[in-house]
């Protein structure tokens, strides 16, 4: 009997959950997510200054007392829109882009990701526009909530070989040109036309052919590039370190790379950038081969036919002399009539030699 009567005090001392508690907690937070939906579609469909908390209960099915149990006055809800909204916006756009490497396809699912959301909350764009006159604090907080973000995805793109010829103050004006591009872009195609849907497979191309060119190379025109520059008397060069000058004449010049660990990404593939500089470089020789003062590079364009994974690559450069010096650069695997991965155009102009008085 005594060890019955110890059991069934032991059984009725275990706690259990409390499911009345948990119940209320669930209530409130399905009778806020209502008022935030409400609110959502009132905006969306009427703008700011015709919201009310009248209209906000009404569509939510609540009575307006209860409004003010989650929220101290209406403009306290418009503060917490914007913000609300964005966080959703970038959780879609992280949940898609989430263990992609940092490159262009990255971009692409990112950039496809924001127009998907669009389509699904088509009140979002009223309520951001409207935010910054009726709301500036939830847009303050909202732009720099989205630039931050993008921002710190570009400099882990740059930490790792990505972004070549710009600086890290370069950033910052490169996320709000794209974020720039996607609100115009979701405006002109999106809410002026009333479609509601993906983003258009014709848009996303040409906005991805744009910024291939932007991000990749768009650093090497002008003097915010600076290539790893090489000399025939280089010592690393001629140590055989790394690279190797082959060959520079009047005409062209070819340079090695032996490819390292830290030029490669997180498939093996050799960066964009590792290839870009070792163009670059190519180039520089053969525009500077026995020419005083060196030319200047105006600018390069390149087009990367395939991923690599050689060990070893070659970059052949030829230049012919006109007014402005064009060159053209192709980069072998393993030896100069190996497979090619990528090819390009350098432009340099002629210093003019100084005069003598």
């Amino acid at each position: 009997m005594a060890t019955r009567s110890t059991t069934k005090r032991a059984k009725t001392a275990t706690p259990r959950p409390k499911k009345n508690g948990m119940r209320r907690a669930d209530k409130l937070a399905a009778t806020r997510r209502k008022l935030m939906e409400a609110v959502t579609e009132v905006v969306g469909g009427e703008g700011y200054g015709n919201a009310s908390v009248a209209k906000i209960t009404a569509r939510a099915r609540v009575a307006q007392g209860t409004f003010y149990n989650y929220f101290k006055s209406q403009q306290d809800l418009f503060d917490r829109l914007l913000p609300e909204l964005g966080t959703l916006l970038l959780d879609r756009i992280r949940s898609r882009v989430a263990n992609q490497p940092v490159d262009l396809k990255r971009e692409e699912i990112g950039f496809r990701a924001f127009f998907d959301f669009l389509a699904d909350t088509p009140e979002f764009y009223r309520v951001l526009n409207e935010a910054e006159t009726f709301s500036p604090k939830a847009f303050r907080d909202h732009m720099s909530n989205m630039i931050q973000g993008y921002l710190r995805a570009l400099r882990r793109s740059q930490e790792q070989g990505g972004l070549p010829g710009y600086s890290a103050d370069d950033l910052e004006v490169i996320v709000c040109i794209l974020l720039g591009a996607r609100n115009y872009l979701s405006y002109h195609y999106m809410v002026r036309t009333g479609h509601v849907g993906p983003a258009p497979d014709w848009m996303v191309r040409a906005y991805m052919k744009f910024v291939a060119g932007g991000l990749l190379y768009g650093g090497t025109s002008g003097p915010t590039y600076r290539p790893k520059r090489l000399s025939a008397t280089d010592k690393d060069a001629a140590r055989g370190e790394v690279r190797r000058v082959v060959t520079v004449d009047n005409f062209g010049a070819e340079l090695e790379l032996r490819v390292r660990d830290i030029d490669r990404d997180p498939t093996g593939a050799l960066r964009n950038g590792v290839l870009l500089d070792l163009a670059s470089s190519a180039a520089e020789l053969a525009a500077g081969g026995g020419r005083s003062p060196a030319p200047t590079l105006l600018n390069l364009a390149v087009s990367a036919l395939a991923p690599t994974r050689a060990g070893q690559l070659v970059a052949t450069a030829r230049c012919q002399e006109r007014a402005a010096m064009h060159v053209g650069v192709t980069i072998h695997e393993d030896c100069s009539d190996g497979a090619v991965v990528m090819t390009g155009q350098a432009t340099f102009v002629m210093a003019r030699r100084a005069t003598q008085i």
